[in-house]
């Protein structure tokens, strides 16, 4: 089985699923700064091309990719475009809304500290046996 095989329809899926997803969160943060807009947009757009050059190549209207690989090489061009449209794609959604090891223990701690004070919001009735089947 050659890999390409695997690899096309990979990225085929990949970029077609991270442009429209890029394209919903223009959509869902449109509030938000202008320029985190544009970059989801930028992204879209570099998306759809990534998936158009790669369709383009499969039907066979591209016939060759440019750049050459040394010989050799354990991975191919078909990888190395998997790999850019994987890290283009979700780039904003990563830099627009990180957060840091520091913020996520104190917000754990925080959820932690409000599922005690609810008791986790679970109650159950002692007298029926049959609430937990459905």
């Amino acid at each position: 089985m050659n890999i390409n095989n695997i690899i096309f329809p990979l990225t085929f899926g990949i970029t077609g699923f991270l442009c429209v997803l890029n394209i919903v969160f223009v959509y869902l943060f449109r509030k938000r700064r202008k320029i985190e807009e544009l970059s989801y947009l930028l992204v879209a757009l570099l998306e759809l091309g990534i998936f158009l050059f790669a369709l383009l190549l499969r039907i066979g209207i591209i016939h060759t990719v440019p750049y050459h690989l040394p010989p050799h090489l354990v991975f191919n061009r078909a990888e190395i475009g998997a790999a850019i449209a994987i890290g283009i794609g979700l780039f904003p959604v990563g830099y627009w809304h990180r957060t840091s090891a520091s913020e996520l223990r104190a917000r754990m701690a925080q959820d932690a500290k409000v599922i005690k004070e609810r008791d986790g919001g679970v109650r159950v009735r002692s007298n029926a046996p049959g609430e937990w089947m459905n």
